[in-house]
């Protein structure tokens, strides 16, 4: 029994890293959504993937700890009465992400307009010399 404590407390302890490294990457990618102008500190881009990998290893890690929770408590009203607030955390974050990917759609759009823009312009240029030869 002892030994389940000790897991349990070390998943905590775990995840309480994991959230604050994820923290420290988050304010160096996104400073803007903390209303910085900048970083506190330069994080390169390219450790980026890493931090979205570590996100959703803190998900899943989340995800083990409340059903380790649910076990020992083994009641479902009990369980959400102590741990709705983590329950609501773990529903937040697929769901969060998915903003993310809709805010990187909507900048791949913007930058398919763009190119589209700049073939045209090109092409238009293009048949503008071929007509000043003529």
């Amino acid at each position: 029994m002892a030994e389940k404590g000790l897991v349990a407390k070390s998943l905590d302890f775990i995840l309480l890293i994991m959230a604050a490294v994820y923290f420290v990457g988050f304010v160096s990618f996104h400073p803007e959504s903390l209303l910085l102008k900048e970083a506190p500190y330069h994080i390169p881009h390219e450790y980026e993937i890493h931090f979205e990998i570590l996100l959703w290893v803190f998900f899943g890690l989340l995800v083990l700890d409340l059903y380790l929770k649910y076990k020992k408590l083994n009641n479902w009203r009990l369980f959400m009465r102590k741990h709705w607030h983590e329950v609501v955390m773990i529903a937040l974050i697929p769901f969060l992400s998915f903003f993310k990917i809709a805010k990187i759609s909507v900048k791949l759009v913007k930058t398919l307009k763009a190119s589209k823009s700049g073939f045209k312009i090109f092409y238009k240029a293009k048949k503008a010399s071929k007509h000043l030869k003529e």
